[in-house]
């Protein structure tokens, strides 16, 4: 088995993501209540100086879920992350000294690019991902079929500004990952779980019909 081919196959199949800036006692909350409503895939921001206690503590009370570090800035973090238990690493930015990390220890690796030309050269750097953040500053949906036209073999992750309106707009313009923040981060554990599940379903219905 091929470690980050198959991480980043199983992100694609999952597709939704909640994005968690907060305590690990609270993050392992938003886990659990995403878990039981069918959502795998958690992304632990670095912005909270928790997160690496948050990490560990996710893998070991949900072991099947994958999780991804978020806000990863620089290669000492994405090093971080990977021995304390992260799957896949996320940027708001392309650096090449963390795609040789993530290289290094074959996982996948999310930049955020906001150019063709980035995108391009994050790709031959090895990423998994193009990440097309902040959804919500620009059209989204929009932005991503203007970049795809010309390399329309691009892999996306869509973050930021996804919600249950437009959550069928991402997919059509090509988004392989869709994360949310305030769906799948806020509210208390039951309101998570129901948000959980309607957009499991909607995912579903969406694959059945295209």
């Amino acid at each position: 088995m091929i470690q980050r081919i198959d991480i980043a196959k199983k992100m694609a199949d999952y597709n939704l993501m909640s994005v968690v800036r907060a305590d690990p006692e609270r993050t392992l909350e938003i886990a659990k209540a995403c878990y039981d409503g069918g959502v795998k895939m958690i992304e632990i921001s670095f912005t909270v100086p928790t997160a690496i206690e948050s990490i560990e503590l996710v893998k070991k009370e949900l072991p099947d879920v994958i999780i991804c570090a978020g806000t990863v800035l620089d290669p000492t973090t994405a090093r971080l992350a990977v021995l304390h238990g992260a799957d896949a690493i996320l940027s708001p930015q392309f650096d090449a000294d963390v795609a040789k990390i993530t290289n290094l220890y074959q996982i996948p690796y999310c930049p955020g690019c906001h150019t063709v030309t980035e995108m391009t050269t994050a790709l031959k750097a090895g990423a998994s991902y193009i990440k097309f953040f902040p959804g919500s500053a620009v059209d989204g949906p929009k932005l991503i079929k203007t970049a795809v036209t010309p390399t329309p073999f691009m892999p996306i992750l869509a973050s930021g500004g996804i919600n249950f309106d437009n959550f069928y707009d991402f997919l059509d313009a090509g988004a392989d990952i869709t994360c949310f923040g305030g769906l799948l981060a806020n509210g208390d554990a039951k309101t998570i779980t129901e948000h959980a599940s309607k957009l499991n379903e909607m995912l579903k219905t969406y694959r059945e019909t295209h």
